[in-house]
Formats: structure tokens, C-alpha cells, sequence
């Protein structure tokens, strides 16, 4: 028979059944000690002096001695949880760590949106809602359970277990639990198998820029006719993000000191890194009269209309759904390899053909705002 038993609030407890023949001789029908909120091998390893003096105390019982071990003062301490009280701990609703971290962190707003589906999937899985009944174990179980029922590990890690290893990390600097259940805890992932270069090759490159030269976009608005029309030719020359592209306004086409150039600003609607750039302009593009376009639309985006644009929000905001669009065109165009993704292979084919020409490094990566020897982001 074991002796261990859980309690509500998470924790364990050690309880025996006093014989019915000396419950008057001890007063008790129960033998009962509070182990703490602990793991269940540190309970086991709590429990076991105070089982055998619960057994010793039955046994003078039964031997007609009296020991009075139902005093506080009496009672093991060298095994007592430190954050036992009197009242039970505070439940920390998953909600108030959330929006905890949410308020001073402030991250981007698609962020919010990829990170509380998360939070309510775990909720959901782990039955109860207080983070400060969740554990290393708990963590681990629920990733495990994610990628057995086929959520990619990749996902997982960056996707599920970055959302509640930040928070939780928040919550546990901010008191709200004690210990960090995620601490130390990772999926790995298989390395990246690429089965082809992740640019465009020169055929690709060519039918996306031939196919934007020629106009015969059919019944579109004007504003994605432009972002047909220049923004494959702007990623081709700048090596930048298609979102970055598709939110720019027409003021942020400048120059500075004669050299024409492009501001990549979060003010216009967001960058990566969070700091603003400048990109010159590739004389080709000038003389195609990208300038002259784009000084039409002053304050103004110039690849989508806030009025007329349906949706849009800061989760999801029109410039991306400008890029997702040009993504299904390309597509459309026959620039259908799976293995390459429509808009970023821009960025890997800057950054080969910037490699071929020997370009600095330092400076291509300030130009793309890339990390060194990576422009996955």
C-alpha cells in the first residue's frame, strides 16, 4: 500500500489510516503531513521519514504509549516546502502571464496573433488554468504529444515551444512562478534537406521580370497591376523582403547626396530587425522610371489602397496580403517548384549573385539587413 497521495492544489501529501482500535488513544483517524508542491520523485523522497514516524507513533499505540507527534513544534522541518503557508498558493491564470508579457514586451502584432492559439491549444491539453501548477514534465509531455500527432518538430519549436518558453520566461522573472517549468526544454530538429538552390534560377528570375514588363495582368486593380509591375524588379535589385517592398509609400523613395534610394522604415509598416534603412536604387530601375511612379503617391501606399482594400489589420496587414497575392501569380506564371518559396527566392538569388560579383559581405548584409551568412529571416 503506499501512503503518497496527491492533492488538489498539485501537490502531495502523506496520509495513513489510523486502526480503529487506537484512533481514541492517538484522537485521529488520519495521519496526515503536507509534502509540498514537488515533483513526485522529490515527494517519494519527502515522504519516506515521515512515513515511519506516522508507524512508529501506531505502533506505541498499539503498545498502550501515548507520544504526542500531532504538535507542530513535533513535526519533521527539515523537509518542509518552502512556499507551503497556511493558504493555498494563488492560482496564476495562463491569461494574466499573457497578457503580462504582452504589455511590456509589445511584440509585433502578427506575433500576438501566431502565439494565443498556442496558448489556448495547451489549456486546452493540460485541463486546468494555472501556470503555476504546470511542470517540466507537463511541457515535455505536450510537445512530444504535438509532434506525435504530426505537427512538424520545426513547428513545434519555434512555433509552439518559443511561445511558451517566452512567457513563461517572463512569468518567472516576474514572480508569477516559481520554478521556470520550460527551463532547459528544446525539440531537435532534423537538418534542412534543400533539393535545389532556394533562389530563382536565371530562367525562373527571367519569366517572373519578362511577364512584369509585359503588362497583361487582366482584370486586377491598378494598384496590384503596379505591385505586378515593380515589385519583383525592386526584391531582384535590393535583395529585400517582399513585405518591406509592398509597404512602401512614395515617400520613401529619396535621395541622398545624388544617389537615389529607397527607405525601409517599420514607420511605413514593419521591418524585421525594427530600424529603419536605406537601399540606393539600382540605375536600371531609374531608368525604367520607377522614381517618377512612385513620386506620385507622396504619403500614400503605393501597392494598395486602404480604402478600397478589403480586411487588413495589424495581425494581418494589407501589405502582406499584397505579397501573398503576387505569390499565387507567380505561381500562376509556371514558377511552380515547391521547394522554392515565390517572393523570399528573390533575396537568396541577390545574395548569390552579389557573392559572384564579389561584393563585400559586411555591405551586402547591411544592404539586406540579413544576418551574416544567413538571409532566411
Amino acid at each position: 500500500m503506499t501512503y503518497l497521495r496527491a492533492t488538489t492544489d498539485g501537490g502531495f501529501e502523506v496520509r495513513i489510516t489510523v486502526p480503529k482500535s487506537i484512533q481514541s488513544i492517538i484522537g485521529k483517524s488520519n495521519l496526515t503531513r503536507r509534502l509540498g508542491r514537488v515533483s513526485r520523485s522529490e515527494a517519494n523522497r519527502r515522504a519516506a521519514p515521515v512515513i515511519v514516524k506516522f508507524q512508529r507513533r501506531i505502533e506505541a499505540a498499539r503498545a498502550g504509549r501515548v507520544e504526542e507527534h500531532a504538535a507542530p513544534s513535533s513535526e519533521p522541518v527539515a523537509h518542509v516546502c518552502p512556499v507551503e503557508s497556511a493558504t493555498a498558493p494563488k492560482r496564476v491564470p495562463f491569461e494574466t502571464i499573457v497578457n503580462g508579457y504582452l504589455l511590456e514586451r509589445k511584440p509585433a502584432p502578427s506575433t500576438i496573433k501566431r502565439w494565443r492559439p498556442v496558448f489556448a491549444h495547451f489549456k486546452r491539453w493540460i485541463g486546468l488554468d494555472d501556470a503555476g501548477k504546470v511542470s517540466s514534465d507537463d511541457i515535455v509531455r505536450w510537445k512530444t504529444e504535438l509532434i506525435q500527432s504530426g505537427v512538424s518538430p520545426r513547428t513545434v519549436r519555434e512555433v509552439y515551444l518559443a511561445a511558451i518558453k517566452v512567457v513563461f520566461g517572463w512569468a518567472a522573472e516576474n514572480r508569477k512562478v516559481q520554478p521556470n517549468p520550460t527551463t532547459g526544454i528544446t525539440v531537435r530538429v532534423a537538418k534542412t534537406v534543400h533539393l535545389r538552390e532556394r533562389g530563382f534560377t536565371a530562367i525562373e528570375a527571367r519569366t517572373i521580370l519578362r511577364s512584369a514588363l509585359a503588362g497583361e495582368h487582366g482584370q486586377v486593380s491598378e494598384s496590384h497591376r503596379r505591385a505586378r509591375r515593380w515589385v519583383p524588379f525592386l526584391c531582384a535589385y535590393t535583395g529585400a523582403r517582399v513585405g518591406e517592398i509592398t509597404q512602401l509609400r512614395g515617400c520613401d523613395f529619396i535621395q541622398r547626396d545624388g544617389v537615389w534610394a529607397i527607405r525601409i522604415t517599420p514607420e511605413a509598416g514593419s521591418t524585421k530587425s525594427g530600424s529603419a534603412r536605406l537601399v540606393p536604387l539600382h540605375s536600371h530601375l531609374i531608368e525604367q522610371g520607377v522614381v517618377e511612379m512612385a513620386r506620385a503617391f507622396a504619403s500614400s501606399p503605393i501597392f494598395f489602397n486602404r480604402s478600397r482594400g478589403r480586411g487588413g489589420d495589424s495581425a494581418h496587414p494589407h501589405h502582406k496580403k499584397v505579397g501573398e497575392r503576387l505569390a499565387r501569380w507567380v505561381r500562376d506564371l509556371g514558377v511552380d517548384d515547391p521547394h522554392i518559396q515565390p517572393n523570399h527566392a528573390w533575396r537568396h538569388l541577390f545574395k548569390t549573385l552579389a557573392r559572384r560579383a564579389g561584393l563585400d559581405p559586411e555591405i551586402r548584409d547591411v544592404l539586406q539587413c540579413a544576418t551574416t551568412n544567413s538571409v532566411a529571416g
